[in-house]
């Protein structure tokens, strides 16, 4: 399916930071006993920061909150200028039940347990002073059973029961539940109500959309809503959820590629010997691989730290995150080494304790991070396979000399091994050099001579070295 719009400048060139706002920093000195009022006259409870989360039985987990909101976000820009993200995904942040807010009582208002629009705004203002984006989650699928015009349609308005599917004692519910009654998308009305969402926030200044449950959206309305955000401006971003093979979804301008996910776990957990196939193959069928999110973990996984118990593992991990294609999406605490199972033990709140922090990790994504704006090829760069195992594969860009070479040997043996170097420009008696160790390899005869210790990965970049005011390179670009 062809790629319906140009993929927004800015987002080459972006590494997103995922935070779920309850749990990330309370803002204005204020604590979560102070904000008590604000949770409990919706049925919800606070608790303590720091405490693990628990799932319940009855589902009142999803009703405990921790205090976080936008100002402690605007509080902490900071923090994620230092480790080098420049945009932010905010889980839902529209007035709701729950603490993931995806339970929607009103699109027009922003929550007052994050601070209200007064807080947003400021939010938006302080990330754009300091060169950063903002993306907010929309949630159109469902509402929340006490969604203002949910409440109407029960009360046997025709506008607003045609907005949802009635049956003869009951309505139908995202999977089933009844907490979230589902929109009928197709009705005109519903389209109206979800263009005037999504211009709302556009003219407030951010700078795009994820669209939860970008399966129950189906191709159609994914279409609808990204053709609605680029009659705005074509620079705004509309990613979408779906949790399946890429390729098909071109009508947005990406989505959350968990595919990607699946495939680098299982490959360091030795499940997936193909690993290097699929990721060539999902380049190759996939138009606006660019724009897609390259996932580790999320508010809806189990945490990086849970799923790669090994160091080596997890700092593999990251670097395919970086170097494959696509835009890398740091989830909240990740970088500092906070664990957790599936929801809730993945909605943990952020630990600002230093002492506490895997110090090492978080360097390591400042490495790649900076390593990633520095080189061309990691943000724009082809994609071409030379090994399936050990994992090799190559960056290609326009100029050669900013092509990139990506290894990774999970065996524990070490390996010697020649690859072809595929690009006719790459002349014999060149030099890589790793820019993470840096070691020294060298081409001969198109070919690339590699020593890769036991567990070990690489990034490597033509060291061209000009003797004696020779350069090879002087009519090669």
């Amino acid at each position: 399916m062809r790629h319906l719009f140009p993929i927004p400048s800015w987002v080459y060139d972006t590494v997103i930071y995922q935070i779920f706002p309850d749990r990330f920093f309370i803002g204005k000195g204020k604590t979560v006993e102070d904000k008590r009022h604000l949770y409990e006259k919706r049925g919800g409870k606070i608790e303590k920061w720091g405490v693990p989360p628990k799932r319940s039985d009855d589902g009142s987990h999803v009703k405990i909150f921790y205090g976080g909101d936008l100002w402690g976000i605007s509080e902490k820009i900071e923090y994620l200028k230092d480790l080098g993200v420049n945009a932010i995904y905010l889980t839902p942040i529209f007035m709701a039940q729950s603490n993931h807010k995806y339970d929607t009582m009103d699109y027009f208002k922003v929550d007052p347990q994050f601070g209200g629009l007064k807080a947003l705004k400021n939010l938006i203002n302080n990330l754009h002073k300091n060169d950063m984006k903002l993306i907010l989650d929309g949630v159109f699928n469902h509402v929340g059973k006490e969604h203002v015009l949910f409440r109407k349609a029960l009360k046997g308005s025709k506008k607003y029961r045609n907005m949802f599917v009635f049956y003869e004692n009951h309505y139908r519910g995202w999977w089933g539940t009844r907490s979230l009654p589902e929109l009928v998308l197709e009705e005109t009305f519903v389209k109206d109500y979800i263009s005037e969402i999504l211009w709302k926030y556009l003219e407030l200044g951010i700078d795009g959309w994820r669209l939860d449950c970008g399966q129950d959206l189906g191709p159609e309305i994914n279409r609808f809503i990204t053709a609605k955000v680029k009659e705005f401006s074509s620079e705004k971003y509309v990613v979408s959820e779906l949790w399946t093979y890429p390729s098909y979804w071109s009508m947005v301008d990406g989505i959350m590629n968990y595919h990607f996910r699946e495939n680098v776990i299982s490959y360091l957990n030795d499940k997936n010997p193909n690993c290097g196939f699929y990721l060539e193959k999902t380049y190759n069928e996939t138009e606006n691989i660019h724009a897609c999110w390259n996932m580790l973990d999320s508010h809806d996984s189990e945490r990086l730290f849970t799923v790669l118990r090994d160091k080596f593992q997890r700092k593999a991990a990251i670097l395919l995150q970086f170097t494959y294609p696509g835009v890398p999406v740091v989830y909240y605490g990740t970088e500092i080494g906070i664990d957790g199972g599936n929801d809730p033990e993945c909605r943990k709140t952020m630990e600002w304790d230093r002492k506490k922090w895997d110090n090492e990790l978080r360097e390591f994504y400042k490495k790649l991070i900076n390593l990633r704006k520095k080189e061309p090829a990691l943000r724009y760069g082809g994609f071409e396979l030379l090994s399936n195992e050990p994992l090799i594969f190559m960056r290609k860009s326009q100029m050669v000399l900013d092509n990139i070479i990506v290894y990774v040997n999970k065996n524990d043996k070490e390996i010697e091994m020649v690859v072809n170097v595929p690009d006719g420009r790459i002349l014999s008696g060149t030099e890589f050099i790793d820019l993470l160790s840096d070691e020294k390899f060298h081409v001969s005869g198109g070919t690339l001579k590699l020593y890769m210790k036991g567990r070990s990965f690489g990034v490597l970049k033509i060291n061209n070295k000009i003797v004696r005011n020779y350069d090879q390179y002087k009519r090669i670009r």
